[in-house]
C-alpha cells in the first residue's frame, strides 16, 4: 500500500474524515523522512498539537476535580501529557502503524521510540484542530486520554460504585448489579449505557463513553435518588 494511503487509511480508522489530506500526511511526516524526502516535517504541527492537548487536558481536570488545588492539577496534566503518555495513545490509535520515517531511524526503531511516537500523537492532533476544529479533538481525548485519567486513583475522583454498594449493604444483604442497556455510535466512537439495579427495582441509569464511566454516571444518579 502506498505509504500516504496507509497514513490517510489510519486516520479514517481514528475516526476522522480528512479534509485537507496533505495535512495528515505532514503530521505523520518525522524529520528524518522530511530530510530525505526534501518535504516539510511534522514540528510545527507537533508544536500546535502539544498546546491543543494541554488546554483540553487542563479544562476537563479544572472541570472535573473542582476541589483540586493548582498544584495537584499541574502534576495530574504532567502525568497524562508527556511523552511517555502521548506515545500510549498514539499506540492505541495505531498511529504507528503509518508514520514516515527516515532509513536511518527506522533502523534505530524509530517506530517504537516514545520520544517519535508522543510527537506524532501531537502533531496528529495539530493536524485534527486545524482541519476539524477544536471539538473534533475532545472528542479523540474523550475516548483516548480522558478514560485514562478516570482509572486512576487522583485521590480527588469520586468512587460512586463503592459508595453506592457500601449504603446499599448498609441496609441489605443483597448487592448491586450493573446491566448494559445499550451502546451507540460507530466503533471508535461508542457511547455505553448502562442501569444499576437492586433487588430487581432500577436505581438509575448512566451514559459514558466507557463502560465504567457509565457505570460510575449510574451509581452516582442512583445515589443522588437514595439519599
Amino acid at each position: 500500500m502506498n505509504n500516504h494511503r496507509l497514513v490517510i487509511d489510519t486516520v479514517k480508522n481514528a475516526g476522522i474524515e480528512p479534509g485537507d489530506e496533505q495535512l495528515y500526511i505532514t503530521a505523520f511526516t518525522h524529520q528524518s523522512y522530511a530530510n530525505e524526502h526534501n518535504v516539510s516535517s511534522n514540528e510545527r504541527l507537533e508544536y500546535l498539537g502539544d498546546s491543543v492537548l494541554n488546554f483540553l487536558v487542563a479544562e476537563y481536570l479544572y472541570e472535573r476535580f473542582p476541589d483540586m488545588p493548582e498544584g495537584t492539577l499541574t502534576k495530574t496534566r504532567a502525568k497524562f501529557v508527556c511523552a511517555t503518555a502521548n506515545s500510549r495513545y498514539a499506540v492505541a490509535l495505531k498511529l504507528n502503524e503509518a508514520i514516515l520515517l527516515g532509513k536511518g531511524e527506522t533502523e534505530q526503531g524509530g517506530m517504537t521510540k516514545p520520544s517519535v511516537l508522543g510527537d506524532l500523537f501531537e502533531a496528529f492532533l495539530g493536524a485534527v484542530y486545524l482541519d476539524k476544529g477544536l471539538a473534533a479533538v475532545k472528542k479523540i481525548l474523550e475516548r483516548i486520554v480522558f478514560p485514562c485519567i478516570e482509572s486512576v486513583d487522583t485521590g480527588f475522583f469520586v468512587d460512586y460504585k463503592s459508595r453506592l454498594q457500601e449504603l446499599i449493604q448498609s441496609e441489605s444483604r443483597q448487592g448491586v448489579t450493573y446491566v448494559l442497556d445499550k451502546e451507540i455510535g460507530p466503533p471508535h466512537d461508542k457511547t455505553f449505557f448502562v442501569s444499576v439495579y437492586h433487588d430487581g427495582a432500577k436505581l438509575g441509569t448512566g451514559s459514558g463513553k466507557t463502560k465504567k464511566a457509565a457505570e460510575q454516571k449510574a451509581a452516582e444518579l442512583a445515589l443522588k435518588k437514595l439519599l
